[in-house]
């Protein structure tokens, strides 16, 4: 397939991704078709994640919109615990806080490309990581059109040092608290996806050094029910 084809759809699922882990609304979901829209993404380079994506969208039927907030809350933001926390300075950092070092070291990466993040939650939300990534990808998609090869060259990098360094080492904890701490179809499907979707990334960005998400499949099986 052609690599600019392929990086653009990339950078699409990524967004769309992102969306799945904001807090749900199910009505804009459907109305910009996000779970379609996933699944014909992924034919492209993803097609294990198809299953899960159309999953979701069946899901998304199975719960009310209350039932979805309360999952989403219980999960990503308390009010008690964060039984599955969305900040990656939870897991990269040693006391496990909030707004770490590492969180700071996202938000260099953050404005060396040109961006401030102006919302209320902390820059290394899992959500606004998977944007970032988005916005890298299309990047590299408007110099690949230019025929700038050393500025694509530069984008992917950057890329791959993010994916590597700030998302991909908390991910086998994040999605096994996801799975431990909820019964919600929606987000059991979503973990599903996700999980498929990041191993196709690394083994995009890593092939020979596949061992952050490996097995975590096996792990899983062992405990869906």
């Amino acid at each position: 397939m052609d690599e600019i084809v392929t990086k653009q759809q990339l950078s699409d699922s990524l967004k769309l991704m992102a969306v799945c882990f904001y807090e749900p609304e199910p009505a804009l979901f459907e109305e910009e078709k996000v779970f379609q829209n996933l699944s014909n993404l992924f034919e492209g380079f993803c097609p294990a994640a198809c299953i899960s994506t159309e999953n979701m969208h069946r899901a998304i039927y199975s719960s009310s919109q209350e039932e979805l907030q309360i999952a989403h809350a219980d999960l990503f933001i308390g009010p008690f615990e964060l039984k599955a926390s969305p900040y990656g300075s939870t897991y990269l950092e040693e006391k496990g806080m909030v707004m770490g070092d590492s969180t700071m070291e996202v938000l260099k990466h953050y404005r060396k490309a040109g961006l401030e993040i102006d919302i209320k939650q902390p820059p290394d939300h899992i959500a606004i990581e998977l944007e970032f990534l988005s916005y890298l990808c299309a990047l590299e998609v408007e110099a690949l059109r230019d025929g700038d090869v050393k500025k694509a060259a530069e984008l992917q990098a950057d890329q791959k040092l993010f994916l590597g360094k700030f998302i991909l080492p908390w991910m086998p904890d994040f999605i096994k608290n996801i799975r431990a701490g909820t019964e919600n179809t929606f987000y059991r499907c979503l973990v599903d996806c996700f999980e498929t979707f990041l191993q196709q990334l690394e083994l995009q960005n890593n092939p020979a050094d596949m061992y952050v998400l490996d097995g975590m499949k096996t792990d899983a099986d062992a405990t869906t029910h």
